[in-house]
């Protein structure tokens, strides 16, 4: 994409769903160039080279990955399809690493090459940090080193920004998120502790079916403003959680295990994942019969191709619910400690 082609030329970005339809998004390329020139100078600073582990058919992968390295005019590195592959980070260059969560893993293995880099700037997105990224951070404290993350989606493009401290998310602040620029936090009810992320943006995106883009776009986020440009990430106000950036429903994923295993009482219930961030673990209950995890896994595969399977799958004597229906997690998990786990993919 280059610069100098039609400011209202349009560029489709989809949604990365795997258990629902994914949805096209289309942004401008006046609006790519004004996020690139943004990430530029709000977060990446000056780097001489740009290792990309993301994808670019994904917006966080051509902004970080493509556009930004032509704007600065500098190389890059595209390890997205080998992501297990450590980077190569020369002694006298400054370098940027564009990392998923599944990155940090390999960044470990390169810690002194990276303290003895000119300087290295890491980005993160897609998913939630790991343990494995506070440890490689706390490890770099006293080195030329800067580890950032970025909360946005494909429908807003970047929203917020903090620094990812050695120490990890504590009371002096280090959990907040910082608005970029030209992002505003909208708040229908000021004196809510707690709203959904609802922003308005120059850069929001259209959705294919839309005659132009919205002025407002809700994410799927429950946050708690502390001021008008920093607000605290609290959860998802939905079931979908994102594997590497994939974003996954997981009552999808029931509906379609249930379809196969119609006998079978079954809950898919988010995990937090040491290398992947978030990911599932399916319970069930089905009598004397067993279900292999492979069924499971065949199943997925025939029904909703591209989904990621379990990590684990777990057999339990019954789902435990409450009055209205909704599963029970204390006493799931409970029970389950006691059974046998059918399998662990993760």
């Amino acid at each position: 994409m280059r610069p100098d082609g039609d400011p209202a030329a349009e560029v489709e970005f989809r949604t990365s769903g795997q258990s629902g339809e994914p949805v096209g998004w289309l942004r401008t390329r006046a609006q790519l160039h004004a996020e690139t020139a943004l990430l530029a100078r709000s977060v990446v600073g000056e780097v001489d080279r740009v290792v990309n582990y993301a994808p670019p058919r994904h917006l966080y992968g051509r902004l970080f990955g493509e556009l930004l390295p032509a704007h600065l005019g500098v190389p890059v590195h595209q390890l997205w399809r080998t992501p297990l592959t450590p980077p190569h980070l020369p002694a006298d260059a400054r370098t940027l690493l564009v990392c998923l969560p599944s990155t940090w893993v390999v960044l470990r293995s390169v810690v002194d090459d990276i303290r003895a880099a000119r300087g290295v700037v890491a980005v993160h997105s897609t998913g939630p940090t790991t343990a494995i990224t506070h440890t490689v951070v706390r490890s770099l404290a006293d080195a030329p080193f800067r580890a950032v993350e970025i909360l946005g989606a494909t429908e807003t493009g970047a929203i917020a920004h903090r620094r990812l401290a050695p120490r990890g998310p504590d009371a002096t602040g280090a959990a907040l998120w910082t608005l970029f620029d030209d992002v505003t936090l909208v708040r229908d009810d000021p004196t809510r502790r707690e709203q959904p992320l609802c922003v308005a943006s120059p850069r929001l995106a259209r959705r294919h079916d839309m005659p132009g883009p919205p002025a407002t776009l809700q994410l799927e986020d429950l946050v708690r403003p502390v001021t008008e440009r920093r607000f605290e990430l609290l959860g998802r106000t939905t079931r979908m959680i994102k594997v590497n950036g994939r974003r996954l429903r997981l009552e999808h994923v029931e509906e379609a295990l249930r379809r196969v295993f119609p006998h079978a009482d079954l809950v898919c219930v988010p995990k937090i994942d040491r290398v992947r961030a978030e990911h599932y673990d399916v319970y069930y209950a089905s009598g004397p019969d067993r279900i292999a995890a492979g069924d499971i896994y065949d199943a997925l595969a025939a029904a909703a191709p591209g989904t990621p399977p379990p990590r684990r799958v777990h057999r339990v004597p019954r789902i435990p619910r409450g009055g209205t229906g909704k599963v029970r997690l204390d006493r799931l998990l409970a029970a389950a400690e006691r059974e046998e786990v059918t399998s662990g993919a993760g």
